[in-house]
């Protein structure tokens, strides 16, 4: 096997064959950003050929995409199978990128020359060693050109008939999210100003992810009404990740502008289930992050109940939304910087949780720049109903189940519709076989419905 030295000089030889002896090399990004930032925006590429085979190095490359230098591109080499080719989806995600996977060598020519006259935006350009693709199965061969969309074709193109499953996933959420984008989200102003979608966003970064953990589902319905907020208040669908704290990737806390965290309290002020792996990640990888986190923001929403473990007694004070106050403090250390003020939500409050939620979320809303916005489906879901409430409401199971139906930028419904349906023989479920893939890009588990149906 090759080594990376090696294989750097065989991309070297490649990008110089296709765009000039004189191209400028870099193998490191800091040196590629930083050549690009002392030359004329509309000068040659800058080229960083770097290794695509840990997780530090997709993080850079995130990072350096939102940088936004149209003349950097970036070359990851991959020279382990299987390949993970997550950092190329995630590139997508970022307007005007041009992204690409080929196969070192010949094959790898033609990427680079469309990378060469690429000039709206940064590229990215994953290479896989021969020896790399033979032991992985699901290879896929591909590029994505923005330039081929404005023509009226399909942005991506894959090189041969097999697409891989986390490929596939990522294109049917993109195919949705353009159709919710055109159907739900404002329409410019053409009478000065940018109407809605360009008023506000104070503190909107590119991205916002919003992250749970949950074992009742009361944070898990905070943070999708925050997702839903942003996705209708300026933020671009494919720009609102959210998912449970276990599902994301620890290594990749530094290149995250902005955070929203929704967490729940356990046990005796413990992690929720879905959760716990976050914290001790977090906890073991501190001193990796310390001085490293001043790039990102974050809103904190704790959830828990004052008087779990007795009104007034110390274990409730101490238990009280432990795990919401603990992971603030540790963000705080490491120097993440605080939004907004943390929020509490109290189930002892006359509407439980929804108390300390309501407010916190305004102050949010106001501070991202979606306060104008209505989120697509409702809010929140409102206070946890009786099986009696919810009969009532329901003109006696009759049904409200429209609303959430036709609400398309999400494949499940709300908490208190799955008490209705269950009431007629239907749950709802998710696909666990799919739930890590569908996690590691950031959409929502795959939802069904089973249906309970008496033979004769």
């Amino acid at each position: 096997m090759a080594t990376m030295k090696e294989v750097q000089g065989q991309a070297a030889a490649i990008l110089k064959d296709v765009a000039g002896t004189k191209a400028d090399i870099h193998y490191s990004l800091d040196a590629a950003l930083s050549a690009c930032a002392s030359g004329p925006e509309d000068g040659p590429k800058v080229w960083a050929i770097i290794s695509g085979d840990d997780a530090s190095s997709a993080n850079s490359v995130l990072k350096a995409l939102g940088a936004g230098q149209k003349r950097l591109a970036i070359v990851a080499l991959a020279t382990q199978g299987p390949i993970s080719q997550l950092q190329v989806l995630r590139a997508m995600e970022y307007g005007d990128i041009y992204a690409a996977a080929a196969e070192l060598g010949s094959k790898a020519k033609g990427a680079v020359s469309e990378v060469s006259g690429y000039t709206a935006g940064t590229s990215v350009l994953l290479l896989a060693t021969p020896e790399a693709v033979r032991v992985d199965s699901q290879w896929t061969a591909f590029s994505y050109d923005p330039r081929r969309e404005a023509a009226g074709g399909s942005a991506f193109a894959a090189d041969g008939a097999q697409v891989r499953k986390e490929i596939q996933s990522f294109l049917a959420r993109e195919s949705l999210l353009t159709l919710v984008a055109k159907r739900s989200l404002p329409c410019e102003s053409t009478e000065g100003g940018s109407g809605g979608l360009g008023e506000g966003l104070a503190d909107a970064s590119k991205t916002v992810t919003i992250l749970y953990t949950s074992d009742t589902g009361h944070a898990e319905e905070c943070a999708k009404a925050v997702a839903r907020q942003c996705r209708n208040g300026g933020y671009a669908n494919s720009a609102v990740r959210c998912s449970t704290l276990d599902a994301f990737d620890i290594g990749a806390i530094g290149s995250e502008p902005l955070i929203v965290f929704c967490v729940a309290t356990a046990g005796k002020g413990e992690f929720p289930g879905n959760g716990r792996g976050f914290w001790e990640k977090l906890n073991a990888r501190a001193s990796e992050f310390d001085g490293k986190l001043a790039d990102t923001k974050y809103a904190m929403f704790g959830l828990g109940d004052s008087h779990y473990w007795g009104k007034g007694t110390e274990d409730s004070r101490i238990n009280f939304a432990k795990p919401a106050r603990d992971l603030d403090e540790v963000l705080e250390r490491l120097g993440a910087q605080r939004l907004i003020p943390t929020g509490y939500g109290d189930d002892q409050d006359v509407d439980q949780y929804h108390t300390g939620f309501g407010e916190w979320k305004n102050q949010l809303y106001s501070r991202l720049g979606v306060d104008k916005a209505t989120a697509s489906g409702g809010e929140d879901d409102g206070p946890v109903k009786t099986d009696e409430v919810i009969k009532t409401e329901t003109k006696q199971l009759r049904g409200t189940l429209k609303v959430a139906l036709d609400d398309i930028t999400t494949g499940q419904i709300p908490f208190h519709d799955t008490k209705l349906i269950k009431s007629h023989g239907s749950y709802q479920q998710d696909d666990r076989d799919l739930r890590e893939e569908r996690q590691k890009l950031g959409i929502e588990n795959a939802f069904s419905f089973m249906i309970r149906v008496r033979l004769p």
